[in-house]
């Protein structure tokens, strides 16, 4: 028995018309399965409305600090470490909520930062500490 071989001369051709067939086969099954209607739209529900909470409680003090090399910023004001921690700590005295949010530049000492972040928390704020943001090409 014969077998049919391509000649070594002869490229083997990929068919296109098969491909096509079966990608519109797809589309349809797709198209014909998918359902167009929600009926959970059509659904009667009585959904709680937005009530207006008044509080006395003022809102919590937050401040960003960017620890720098050799000095700091406070809400993009430069100030002495000393400075903003009895400022916390004066805050935190009179029992207020204080949000800390640390960043630090490229050329920043990290014993600096973290002295920044032990001090913090030694008062007892909240510390967050914002990640490194790095640009995309």
């Amino acid at each position: 028995m014969a077998f049919l071989r391509a000649r070594d001369d002869e490229d083997i051709q990929f068919q296109m018309a098969p491909m096509i067939d079966v990608v519109f086969l797809l589309l349809i099954f797709f198209l014909v399965a998918t359902s167009f209607l929600n009926p959970e739209t059509h659904l009667r529900t009585d959904l709680p409305q937005k009530e207006q909470i008044e509080t006395d409680d003022p809102p919590p003090k937050q401040f960003t600090v960017l620890v720098a090399k050799g000095h700091i910023e406070v809400n993009k004001r430069r100030m002495s470490k000393q400075k903003f921690l009895n400022n916390v700590a004066m805050q935190k005295a009179r029992g207020e909520d204080v949000y800390v949010f640390v960043d630090s530049t490229d050329d920043a000492y990290h014993e600096d930062v973290v002295e920044m972040l032990d001090r913090i928390t030694e008062i007892g704020a909240k510390v967050t500490v914002v990640p490194p943001y790095e640009e995309v090409e």
